[in-house]
């Protein structure tokens, strides 16, 4: 666990300007990758967020590499020579013309496409004095976990809803061996309050491993507002670097001697007898 990683987790308020998104991403990658980010994390919705869950489907791609989205974090990964994880964006369900998937691309240094995670549980609530949101009405879920390499470190990604569901990131932990865990999001205003801080802490303390999150943030439409806080968590649970309330990047240094250090402390992964399978 000799490795070290700086990255830069970015947050946005995404519209249904897909255009106008991408211009955004393309500013706050330069200014990730001008402090010297190896890998650059967006949040989940990066590339659409609407007013209803259906209106995605006009922008959604195969993910191939030629469609504007897939194709803008190509060039700017190989324009920067980084790590792109694009935390959610529509990916085109063959043979399904009603739903997309809520995909993270990650691509590499050299623009190549080199793993997707389609997000596994779907947001489907009636928030009390909250957001109501059906996110399967036009989503299909994923099933495969993802665990890959980035400059040494083993980084699993997730998506958003997906925090709520320890089992998911032991998983990652314990059969895949992730010590850095993503999760891009587009947390509502409400629940973020109430929860976003606890859970990710949460999940980096059981886990013993870095957590980055990078989020939405303010009101994307007469609808939808997102809490934003984007956040970069360490080992042993502590809030090492956080945005606040608007567009940026949170900056951080993450290291595998850290993760060695608190797992060797106290072997809670050791002694752990039951997990999800």
């Amino acid at each position: 666990m000799s490795w070290t990683l700086r990255l830069g987790a970015v947050q946005m308020c995404s519209g249904d300007d897909l255009a106008a998104n991408l211009a955004t991403v393309r500013a706050l990658t330069d200014r990730a990758a001008t402090d010297g980010a190896k890998l650059v994390v967006l949040p989940e919705c990066f590339s659409f967020l609407g007013r209803k869950e259906g209106d995605k489907l006009a922008i959604a791609e195969t993910l191939d590499g030629n469609g504007r989205v897939a194709g803008t974090l190509r060039e700017l990964a190989t324009k920067h020579k980084i790590w792109i994880v694009g935390g959610g964006t529509p990916e085109i369900v063959p043979g399904d013309i009603a739903r997309t998937y809520n995909t993270a691309l990650v691509v590499d240094p050299n623009g190549d496409l080199v793993a997707r995670y389609r997000k596994i549980h779907l947001f489907d609530v009636d928030i009390p004095g909250g957001a109501v949101l059906r996110e399967s009405d036009a989503t299909a879920a994923g099933s495969e976990l993802v665990v890959l390499d980035v400059e040494g470190a083993k980084v699993g990604v997730s998506i958003c809803y997906d925090l709520r569901f320890p089992e998911l990131y032991r998983r990652l932990v314990k059969d895949r061996g992730a010590e850095v865990l993503l999760v891009p999001a587009a947390f509502t205003a409400h629940t973020g309050a109430a929860h976003w801080h606890l859970l990710l802490r949460a999940r980096a303390v059981e886990n013993q491993a870095w957590v980055v999150a990078a989020a939405q943030h303010g009101k994307h439409n007469e609808k939808r507002e997102s809490y934003g806080h984007s956040l970069v968590v360490d080992p042993w649970g502590t809030i090492v670097a956080e945005q606040d309330a608007r567009d940026g990047v949170v900056m951080a240094d993450l290291d595998g001697a850290t993760v060695a250090k608190r797992r060797t402390q106290m072997p809670c992964l050791d002694h752990a007898v039951l997990w999800a399978r």
